[in-house]
C-alpha cells in the first residue's frame, strides 16, 4: 500500500506541469511535423520527405521537457496513397519520465479537381513509458541519510497502443483539417489501476495570399493559420501568420484563449511564438527555428521554449509535376 501511494505521488509531481498545459506533446511549428499534426498529411509531398524536430521547453526549469521526433513519408501517386513512419521521444522531470513511440501511418486522397484534394489518414502507434526510480529521493533516505531507499523497486514501465485519425481538405491556397488522437484512450498508468489517456480533438487551417510569383514558383506570400485543440477539460488555440519572401520565412503566433479562465486567477494564456525559416532550394531542404516567449506565471523562470525543424524533400522531376496541392511550411 505504501509503495502504491509513493508511486502515485511521484507520478503526480512528474506530470503536473505537463497536464496543466496539455495531455500530449505539442510543437509550436506544428506544420513542420505534418504527420504528427494530422495523419492525413502522410504523403502530402512530391515523393520522399524526411523530417526532424527538436523542442526544448522551459529550459529555466531543471530537466523540464525535451522532445525529439524523426519521420519519413512517401507519396505513392499511382494509387493515390501515402505511407509514413515516425519515432518520437519525450523526456521530463528529474525522474526522466520518458515516453518513446513508433508510429506508422497511411493516407488516401481523392482529387476533387486538379488543384483540390480530400485526404483521409489513419495512424497506429506503439509507445513505451517509464521513469527512473533510482533518481528519486524518499522520506526514509532523508531521515537516515542513506543513498538507497528501503523500498527501492524495479523501474516502473508500461507499453500501450495508440490510434489516431484525420481528414484534410487542401488546395494550392487553402487548407483545413481535423484530427482525433488517442481514439482508443489507452491506459498509461505507471501504478496499479487505470489512467486513460484522454482523446484529443484538433482542427487546423490557413490560407495563402500570393503577393508575387514566377510561373509555379511563389516568390512572396502571406499566410495566416490557426490550430485549435481540445483534450478533456483543457483547450488551446494557436493563431498567427507567416510571411514568405524567398528564401526567408518569418512568423508569429499567439497560444492561448484569453477570454477563457480555468479558474478566476488562472487565465488560458501561454506564449508568443516567433519563427524564422530558410528554404535551401539547391538541397531541397527547409530549416525552421522558433522561440516561445512565455506569457503565463512561469514567465520569470521558464525561459520560454526553443524549437528546431529540418525538412528534406526529394523527388524525380516527373513526380514533382504530379503534386497540385501544397503543404504549409511551418
Amino acid at each position: 500500500m505504501i509503495n502504491k501511494i509513493k508511486h502515485s505521488i511521484l507520478f503526480l509531481f512528474s506530470t503536473l506541469a505537463f497536464n496543466a498545459v496539455s495531455q500530449d506533446v505539442h510543437f509550436s511549428q506544428y506544420y513542420a511535423n505534418p504527420i504528427f499534426l494530422n495523419p492525413a498529411y502522410t504523403g502530402a509531398t512530391f515523393e520522399h520527405r524526411f523530417v526532424a524536430n527538436y523542442r526544448n521547453q522551459w529550459p529555466g526549469i531543471s530537466k523540464a521537457f525535451s522532445t525529439y521526433a524523426v519521420s519519413y513519408d512517401y507519396n505513392m501517386t499511382e494509387i493515390k496513397s501515402g505511407v509514413g513512419i515516425q519515432v518520437l521521444r519525450d523526456r521530463a522531470g528529474t525522474s526522466n519520465l520518458t515516453t518513446t513511440g513508433f508510429s506508422a501511418s497511411y493516407a488516401y486522397y481523392y482529387q476533387v479537381q486538379k488543384f483540390k484534394e480530400i485526404r483521409m489518414g489513419l495512424q497506429l502507434g506503439y509507445f513505451s513509458k517509464f521513469y527512473d526510480y533510482n533518481r528519486l529521493t524518499f522520506n526514509d533516505q532523508l531521515f537516515t541519510g542513506s543513498s538507497v531507499s528501503n523500498d527501492q523497486e524495479v523501474v516502473p514501465k508500461i507499453n500501450y497502443v495508440n490510434i489516431n485519425a484525420g481528414a484534410l481538405y487542401t488546395t494550392r491556397l487553402l487548407w483545413a483539417g481535423v484530427a482525433l488522437h488517442n481514439i482508443n484512450r489507452p491506459n498509461t498508468s505507471l501504478t496499479e489501476g487505470t489512467n486513460s489517456l484522454p482523446m484529443k480533438f484538433s482542427i487546423h487551417g490557413g490560407y495563402r495570399f500570393i503577393i508575387s510569383k514566377k510561373g509555379n514558383f511563389l516568390q512572396k506570400y502571406f499566410a495566416p493559420s490557426f490550430m485549435y485543440r481540445h483534450q478533456k477539460k483543457f483547450d488551446q488555440l494557436d493563431i498567427g501568420a507567416y510571411y514568405f519572401y524567398s528564401p526567408i520565412s518569418l512568423g508569429i503566433w499567439y497560444r492561448g484563449i484569453p477570454i477563457k479562465h480555468y479558474e478566476p486567477t488562472y487565465p488560458n494564456t501561454d506564449a508568443l511564438s516567433f519563427m524564422v525559416g530558410l528554404d535551401i532550394k539547391d538541397y531541397d531542404m527547409r530549416i525552421g527555428f522558433s522561440y516561445d516567449v512565455t506569457l503565463s506565471r512561469l514567465a520569470s523562470r521558464s525561459f520560454g521554449a526553443a524549437e528546431l525543424s529540418i525538412i528534406y524533400e526529394i523527388a524525380k522531376k516527373s513526380k514533382r509535376k504530379r503534386v497540385y496541392v501544397s503543404c504549409p511550411k511551418f
